[in-house]
């Protein structure tokens, strides 16, 4: 069963005034809580599964964070024993992997979503890589 929501409660960010040379950072989502929550349209209920994500940016040799951005908010995740789930959660605050594998992928995929926005108004490097167009080589070309 899928991911139906994300959904956001906080986002805080922080950037030092001075920073410069080459940063790490280092992208954590995390679950906290799960517990169950009705849907109204569906006429089911749903887990909603609290978690928090974290973007520190720090430099090089490993000192405190330079720049950080949080996020905390909940995803709602259809399954077809959602009681069940959430009762072995408190039990041993474990997932089946059949959650926590699209629960982990789309609070990264929103989470940096947001983060790049934030990282440009904070004047900082997106917390992802982008690729680059460089210039062709002569021998690169393509004779066909």
């Amino acid at each position: 069963m899928p991911v139906i929501g994300v959904n956001f409660r906080t986002i805080n960010s922080k950037r030092e005034e001075d920073i410069g040379g080459n940063l790490k950072v280092n992208n954590t989502p995390k679950i906290k809580d799960v517990g169950l929550k009705s849907v109204g349209s569906l006429d089911k209920k749903a887990l909603s599964i609290d978690f928090e994500y974290s973007c520190n940016y720090s430099t090089e040799d490993g000192g405190d964070p330079v720049a950080e951005i949080n996020m905390g908010g909940d995803v709602l995740f259809m399954t077809d024993d959602p009681e069940g789930i959430v009762e072995d959660w408190e039990e041993n605050k474990d997932l089946p992997e059949e959650i926590v594998i699209p629960t982990i992928n789309s609070i990264m995929r929103n989470s940096l979503t947001k983060a790049i926005d934030i990282s440009q108004s904070l004047q900082i490097p997106p917390p992802i890589r982008f690729p680059k167009a460089k210039k062709k080589s002569d021998s690169a070309r393509y004779i066909g």
